[in-house]
This record gives structure tokens, sequence and C-alpha cells, in this order.
């Protein structure tokens, strides 16, 4: 699995300060709809292979960001996807994002809380400062074969009200197909994959026993299988 959590990227990435306060609904793509004010910053990019889709903006008091993050290639195979298969396996994803954010993220993580939004699990996280002052808060979503990550972050005045408006919202289209269960149980993968090598093996050794039948016919002789 690539290192998908470019998280660095997103501290460091400059933001516009948004002077208009006044909120509009824009798509990040077909899947998840947010509020956003009319000056906010968006863009594409890839990050050690990794393509990254952000929309952020900055106020006086807080920044914001909402990010897409590529979790499998597109053109992976769905029999030997690694994407959760199931509720547990999609927990057990959830916590290795979990760790790599914790290790990211400049704060000390205070809380983490199972969420859902459209039907749909993902976490929330919330982050204090070395006084026990809240600073930072990410919730996060595995929906086909992205994360959807969305951050709010304030050092001087963390608004509980203004995070908890602009997380809820973030819309998730459930008029799409989207799920968030679209890999295979390992046993399945490796069936798969050693299904594939022996019927490869079958056709190599058809292909060498017609070889040696057209080959011995070319030059007279009568089948090695019937001597």
């Amino acid at each position: 699995m690539k290192k998908l959590y470019i998280l660095l990227f997103v501290l460091i990435t400059s933001t516009l300060t948004a002077q208009n306060r006044e909120m509009l609904s824009y798509k990040l793509d077909d899947v998840v709809s947010l509020d956003v004010p009319k000056n906010f910053v968006e863009s594409d990019t890839i990050v050690d292979g990794v393509q990254i889709r952000q929309i952020r903006f900055k106020t006086d008091t807080y920044d914001f960001i909402a990010q897409r993050v590529l979790f499998e290639n597109e053109d992976q195979k769905t029999s030997l996807s690694r994407l959760p298969y199931d509720y547990a396996s999609l927990i057990d994803e959830y916590e290795r994002v979990i760790a790599r954010m914790r290790y990211r993220v400049p704060y000390y993580l205070k809380n983490t809380t199972l969420v859902k939004k459209d039907g749909f699990t993902g976490y929330n996280l919330k982050f204090e400062n070395d006084l026990g002052t809240p600073t930072y808060e990410a919730e996060f979503y595995l929906l086909n074969k992205n994360l959807y990550t969305f951050f709010y972050a304030s050092d001087t005045q963390f608004n509980a009200d203004v995070k908890t408006e602009l997380f809820n919202s973030v819309k998730i289209n459930t008029e799409n197909d989207i799920s968030q269960y679209l890999g295979k149980a390992p046993k399945y993968r490796y069936g798969y994959v050693l299904a594939t090598y022996f019927f490869l093996s079958l056709f190599v050794i058809w292909v060498i026993i017609i070889s040696i039948k057209i080959y011995r016919k070319k030059k007279g002789k009568s089948s090695i299988f019937h001597e």
C-alpha cells in the first residue's frame, strides 16, 4: 500500500484568507460536496506518485482543508484489490490511517470516534496542544478508491460551533455508486493468484505438447505419445 497520507504537504500548503464569509456549496468531485467561501483555493497535484485533490481556505481564526487522496490505483485488478472487503477490514485500514496521522500531525491525539455520514462509516480525530487546548480536528471516510479527509485547525480561537458547521456541510452523493468494500479477502486473492498460475502452467504445457507434435510431424516421426 502506498503512503497515501501526505500530511506534511497538507500542513505546509499555503492558503488564501477568506475575507468573504458567505458560503456556497461546491463539489469536490462527483462523490463529495461541501460549503466553501467564494474565494477558496483548489488544486490537483501528485505527491510521491499519489494523486491529491484539495479545497482549502483560511480566515482570521482558522484553516480548513478538504482533501481527496487516491487510495488505490484505478487500474488495479478487482480480484487483487487490497481495499477493505468488510466492516472489520475497513476498521483495520482506518486504524492504520490514524497511526500515520498521529505520527505526522504536530499535536497530541486526544480522542478518536467512529462517525457516520449519509450511511457511510468514518472517523473523527481530535488533537490538543501542550496546554490541553483543542487545536486540530480531522474527519475522514474511505469511499470507493479514495480517502476523503477534512481538516479544521486553529491555534488561537478554536470554535467548536464553526468546526461542526463546516464538517456538517460535507455531503456524500448517495445517488452515485459508492462502496466502502471494493476489496477482496486475502484468501480470495491468494486463490486467484494460484488459479492463475495453475491455468497458465496448463496452457504452457499444452503449447509445448502441440509444438512437439507439429515438429515430429514435419520430421515424419510418430507422435511420442503413440510409440
